[in-house]
């Protein structure tokens, strides 16, 4: 979907202009379940300040309840009878004085975020290097960083990985975020670290809170703290928690991982719920 308007596969959608200026966008994506999208307000407001951090003014294109994104992803999922379980790719840039809005959608696992099994195994991205800068917080300034990773990641057969700051530590993972698990502490990256927050941030520390633990920002992460870690999980607006196997050498556990997991679960469905 391309400005509100359906095109068909292989249908020529940009001119030369629009793939200049796509450049000073943005994309980021989420979850929508049987024909929702979840969290839309978080998703909703996240766009928007995402936007605002590139001086694109999204009023009238979207709203801080998202209902006008809910609309938009409403009709390309019943255009593409998509019922069940989706992510949904949106990719917002400007060209001839006007902010333009792609949407695409795909079908994935059902199930309000499953955890997913057996779990990634992963390893520490040091290729190159995001600068924390708090505007970086947002994706378009780690988007050659992230593109990068994903090259590097897909060339070795990566699950995903950890990418590290300018100062040595960890900040983010590819598509989203991460948190580490020692006793009754969960610890998330702080703005100070450069790592992205993504859009579903504070309804994972609120999970986190409902399961029993202390969530706590960390803005210095080292290797050290990530291997030596009773647990990891990375996050994400699309695949909610998703469980760590491992990262290089290092094996952790996941009974507090899925126990936050099945908070995040049953928040999305009591959310949808309360939209019917």
């Amino acid at each position: 979907m391309f400005n509100g308007r359906f095109y068909k596969e292989g249908e020529a959608v940009f001119t030369l202009s629009d793939l200049t200026s796509g450049t000073s966008g943005f994309i980021e994506s989420f979850r929508a379940e049987h024909n929702e999208v979840l969290f839309q307000e978080s998703v909703s407001n996240h766009i928007i300040a995402t936007a605002s951090s590139l001086d694109l003014d999204l009023t009238g294109l979207m709203d801080e309840e998202g209902k006008l994104l809910q609309k938009d992803v409403s009709r390309l999922l019943n255009k593409n009878k998509l019922y069940l379980a989706a992510k949904i790719n949106i990719q917002i840039y400007p060209s001839d004085n006007q902010i333009n809005i792609i949407l695409h959608a795909e079908e994935i696992e059902r199930g309000y975020y499953p955890l997913g099994e057996p779990g990634l195994l992963l390893s520490f991205y040091e290729e190159e290097f995001k600068e924390t800068k708090p505007d970086f917080t947002y994706s378009p300034f780690g988007f050659y960083i992230q593109n990068s990773a994903e090259r590097y990641a897909a060339a070795f057969n990566e699950p995903n990985l950890i990418i590290m700051n300018s100062e040595g530590y960890a900040c983010e993972c590819i598509g989203g975020s991460f948190a580490f698990i020692e006793k009754e502490i969960v610890h998330f990256t702080s703005p100070g670290s450069g790592g992205y927050r993504c859009a579903i941030r504070e309804e994972v520390i609120r999970c986190a809170k409902e399961a029993g633990f202390t969530p706590q920002d960390k803005e210095q992460i080292s290797r050290e703290d990530l291997l030596n870690a009773e647990e990891v999980f990375l996050y994400d607006a699309c695949h909610g928690i998703r469980k760590v196997l491992g990262l290089e050498d290092q094996r952790y556990f996941s009974t507090k991982t899925r126990a936050i997991s099945e908070k995040l679960t049953s928040l999305a469905k009591k959310d949808r719920k309360e939209k019917d």
